[in-house]
């Protein structure tokens, strides 16, 4: 058995005071250090993972647009939806599909592309040109009071002549030009800083006349 003097014996006694008091602590705290970098190395792995499956399917959507095969790129749109919903390319995917389904008239698969983007897009832009082209196909369709309520709903700030704009467009369908008119110079100011919109809207207002 080794032996100690005494200064060694009471360092010893203090080190085993100190773990006997403070030692379910420091390995609690360990622990968590663990679990945690342990996570975070996952969560990096996983996303990483995640984000490189997105490409791939992507790269088929998109493959299968220029090869004008809409049945292939319809379902590659679906599939990044139900397996990598929060990704960046399942956003943009599901804009392009439902433009796909527009040109094809399929405008129930357009409407179900057009609300999952509205609702689950990270991306404030992509949510609110899905919510503009959503309100188009509603006002094409002479559904006013959904067109009207997407169009009031909140969104990307930029987007603000847009949105002016396209109420200007429904005022039209409905036949309101008094209204449309209002909409379209609420749009022109809106849209100070996009020379193109504003030309846009000016060219509308120069139709209805002032």
């Amino acid at each position: 058995m080794a032996h100690f003097d005494l200064n060694e014996q009471e360092r010893i006694d203090s080190l085993r005071y100190y773990w006997r008091i403070w030692g379910k602590y420091i390995l609690t705290l360990v622990a968590v250090l663990v679990v945690a970098y342990i996570g975070s190395s996952f969560y990096q792995w996983y996303g990483k993972d995640h984000a490189e499956k997105a490409a791939v399917l992507y790269a088929d959507f998109t493959t299968a647009l220029n090869e004008k095969n809409n049945q292939k790129a319809i379902a590659s749109a679906n599939k990044l939806i139900e397996a990598l919903p929060n990704t960046e390319y399942t956003p943009m995917a599901a804009l392009q599909a439902a433009k796909l389904a527009v040109d094809q008239k399929d405008y129930s698969t357009a409407i179900k592309f057009l609300n999952w983007t509205k609702d689950s897009a990270k991306d404030k832009s992509m949510q609110s040109i899905a919510t503009l082209r959503l309100a188009a196909i509603y006002v094409d369709q002479g559904k006013f009071d959904k067109a009207r309520e997407l169009l009031r709903t909140k969104h990307d700030l930029a987007f603000d002549g847009l949105f002016y704009e396209a109420r200007g467009d429904m005022y039209i369908a409905m036949g309101d030009t008094n209204k449309a008119r209002d909409a379209y110079k609420e749009g022109l100011q809106k849209a100070a800083n996009d020379p193109s919109t504003q030309q846009v809207i000016q060219m509308k207002l120069d139709i209805l006349g002032s």
